[in-house]
């Protein structure tokens, strides 16, 4: 047996506390999203439950509204794992606030999507170079299918001097075009599709899609334990090995998830690309 003087282990044990106690008992989960708190909460739900139930820990949503406050939070240390869009993703990671941890698939299997430039019909546009100095609707100016892509694709074929508006809205984007409040709305090309089955699209085409971007994904504050962010990591990769996983991951179909693989670094690469071309400070 070994001889340990007594303030020796005293002292090991305090670190160990220290080190256990580092991190908060209840993990904060943060949701940046257009939707309302209530409906992020019933969405995402499940996810936490199982997060919770696979970590031993319990898994709070949090739901900070807008980019400024999610900065904060991940700033302050409100939140210890969130769920972003690559753009947002992009300026937190770049202030050091941010670390990858898993990339979602989307449910049309790839990690990167393209938006999609809408128009009515009956418009008379038929390319996008008929766009100029026309009125058109985006999500978000922290967006990325929502806004950053199909405004650095549009400036990239010349289509400039456009008035944006922002609709925080995906139905709000495409019942503009409809009602003619504007003359084209992009989003998202999966989420137009998911669209489709809620509002009636028939009246519009799509006349041009965007270059590819990273698709959402989980990041961790970087303070946070590294350990805890490995478990956090591997329990999303293998979602989709498990049963309860599995049923978890269909319910999120909704959203555009399929599942979740490890994060890739060229998010960072592709999304400055994205910003260099829509002239947009990276």
């Amino acid at each position: 047996m070994l001889n340990i003087p007594l303030h020796w282990l005293l002292a090991l044990l305090a670190v160990v506390w220290g080190q256990a106690s580092a991190e908060p008992v209840t993990l904060r989960f943060g949701v940046l999203s257009i939707a309302p708190p209530a409906r992020i909460h019933a969405n995402w739900q499940p996810f936490t439950h199982y997060l919770s139930a696979q970590l031993g820990q319990a898994v709070a949503i949090v739901v900070p509204r807008g980019f400024g406050k999610m900065r904060a939070a991940a700033a302050n240390n409100e939140v210890d794992i969130f769920y972003v869009n690559s753009h947002v993703f992009y300026r937190l990671h770049k202030e050091g606030k941010a670390t990858g941890l898993a990339q979602m698939q989307n449910i049309a299997g790839k990690v990167t999507s393209r938006s999609e430039i809408y128009v009515r019909a009956d418009s008379g546009i038929e390319s996008v170079k008929q766009l100029k100095g026309k009125r058109i609707a985006y999500i978000s100016p922290m967006g990325a299918g929502g806004y950053l892509a199909p405004r650095a694709w549009l400036l990239e074929n010349g289509v400039d001097d456009t008035r944006e508006i922002f609709t925080r809205n995906l139905s709000n984007s495409i019942h503009q075009v409809l009602l003619g409040d504007v003359e084209a709305g992009t989003m998202c090309g999966v989420n137009y599709r998911l669209m489709s089955r809620k509002v009636d699209t028939g009246e519009l085409k799509v006349i041009g899609a965007s270059e590819e971007y990273p698709e959402n994904l989980v990041a961790a504050r970087a303070s946070l334990d590294p350990a805890l962010q490995k478990r956090i990591r591997t329990i999303l990769i293998e979602m989709d090995h498990t049963p309860a996983g599995r049923k978890v991951l269909e319910q999120m179909h909704g959203m555009k998830i399929r599942r979740f693989l490890p994060y890739d670094p060229a998010t960072i690469t592709r999304t400055e690309k994205l910003l260099e071309e829509a002239q947009l400070n990276p």
